[in-house]
């Protein structure tokens, strides 16, 4: 699971780098660490592998079902770190079909479709290859990944992230 976990992790932070290169043509760390990862994806990536893998041969639920567990999971974090620490790292308070600018239906379509993606097609084919290194280097690589987010850890509970244009 910790290999999901990073997966989703890096994966979720690259996908934010490219909106904002594509919308505002810079680069920016969206997230609450420092380094590249975004563990709001890497836990959603977990959380629906559990949940849905056993439903894989059925894409059309894994979607509807990533759909709701993704928006949930969003409102949930959205609300969290607004009501702990005062930040607010996403807002669609512009958009249509948003809820207190937390969540919208264009990111829930987005977590229905990455949810299916992941499920149905890439943990399988990732697992796969993953499974194929050597123990010893799965091992190493897990414990250098775990040691190196937990000092972000401590390092953003300390001075959370908060750069320009960041935060709303």
């Amino acid at each position: 699971m910790i290999f999901y976990f990073f997966l989703g992790s890096v994966a979720g932070f690259f996908w934010e780098v490219l909106i904002m290169l594509i919308t505002e043509h810079h680069f920016r760390n969206r997230g609450f660490f420092y380094g590249p990862w975004l563990p709001i994806y890497g836990v959603g990536a977990v959380i629906l592998y559990i949940l849905l893998t056993k439903l894989k041969k059925h894409p059309v639920a894994v979607c509807l079902l990533s759909a709701a567990i993704g928006g949930l999971w969003e409102l949930a974090m959205g609300w969290f770190l607004d009501a702990v620490w005062g930040l607010r790292y996403w807002n669609y308070s512009g958009l249509p079909f948003q809820f207190r600018g937390y969540v919208c239906l264009w990111s829930v379509l987005g977590f229905g479709a990455a949810g299916c993606l992941w499920v149905c097609f890439l943990s399988g084919f990732l697992t796969e290859r993953w499974l194929r290194l050597p123990e010893h280097i799965r091992r190493g690589a897990n414990t250098l990944l775990a040691l190196l987010f937990l000092i972000d850890c401590a390092a953003a509970l300390i001075f959370p992230n908060t750069g320009r244009g960041i935060t709303f």
